[in-house]
């Protein structure tokens, strides 16, 4: 009723004594949908274009989807064949491109990191996430994006700090655009720049110190993570290496529902420590009864039974 899917019910317990909560940015507090704010189209070749488009065609990441739909809104596009397309955690993406004349083009496209590993200087400053696309080290075109944060994402965060739980979030964007949403969020702890490898080293560590862990991200990126995690969340439609590596679904990727789950949680370990007390207490008083012969095998079987009922009701 509420989107949740728990894979084991100890995850409910485990939940409920959590003390630390990692979060991915994009498409878990951010919506994913990422929007063209600013384009600078610095050659309108077509020729040079159509590459662009063909290395935006290669990758699945949402700034690439973005950026492609807006291209599309304004250019008739085709896709080249490219060779040796690498992906770059983090950074963007790398390919080759040879015309009929057998000359070969090196194809560029991420963040301003991507450039300054391949020599290229170029100034651009942005709190926003930032897409660069060069050929032969020539930049061609920069783009800006904006996400939205998610519905309920405030309202998650104050619940967690309120409750005495520490909140961090890990992005592979940008120092700028980490500090915009840490600051819309009022999250103190907060990392850029951040690859798969390096999320889940963070999550050992974090282990290492004897934190009870939980991990909630949603893409490919974040599957290592998640797996190193005590309770790891995955969004419903996430990527899915993701959803095999978690714990628990949030099957209407709402973050109403993880705070439902969280609340879940806590009122269900509440129920299983008083229905221990009830317990202990119930035979503490009654055993010795029973053993000095004040109540008789009938009625003490009788009560056990009925201890049980109490206990389920």
């Amino acid at each position: 009723k509420r989107g949740l899917l728990f894979k084991e019910a100890k995850f409910i317990e485990t939940l409920a004594v959590a003390n630390t909560v990692v979060f991915d940015k994009t498409g878990t507090l951010t919506n994913g949908e990422l929007n063209v704010v600013k384009a600078s189209i610095l050659d309108e070749n077509i020729y040079k274009l159509n590459l662009l488009y063909s290395i935006l065609n290669a990758s699945t990441h949402p700034v690439s989807t973005s950026i492609k739909k807006y291209l599309l809104s304004i250019y008739d596009l085709e896709i080249k064949k490219l060779t040796d397309v690498k992906n770059i955690e983090a950074k963007g993406m790398s390919a080759v491109y040879t015309n009929v004349d057998g000359r070969a083009f090196k194809l560029l496209g991420g963040n301003i990191e991507l450039l300054k590993q391949n020599d290229i200087h170029y100034e651009f400053d942005s709190d926003k996430t930032v897409y660069l696309f060069t050929i032969n080290k020539e930049v061609i075109a920069t783009f800006e994006l904006e996400d939205e944060i998610k519905d309920n994402s405030k309202e998650l965060i104050s619940y967690l700090q309120k409750h005495n739980i520490e909140v961090t979030m890990l992005t592979g964007d940008n120092e700028n655009v980490a500090f915009n949403i840490a600051k819309q969020l009022n999250i103190k702890n907060y990392f850029s720049s951040q690859t798969p490898v390096s999320k889940a080293e963070y999550i050992k560590k974090l282990k290492s110190e004897d934190k009870v862990v939980v991990m909630v991200g949603d893409g490919v990126n974040d599957s290592v993570a998640l797996s190193n995690a005590d309770v790891a969340i995955a969004m419903g439609n996430s990527a899915d290496v993701s959803l095999a590596v978690s714990d628990i679904v949030l099957l209407n990727s709402s973050l109403k529902s993880l705070k439902d789950a969280f609340i879940i949680s806590s009122r269900t370990y509440k129920f299983i420590k008083q229905n221990l007390y009830l317990s202990l207490i119930y035979n503490a008083v009654t055993i010795p009864l029973a053993m000095a012969g004040y109540v008789i095998p009938l009625v003490a079987a009788l009560s056990m039974s009925l201890s049980s009922l109490m206990v389920v009701l």
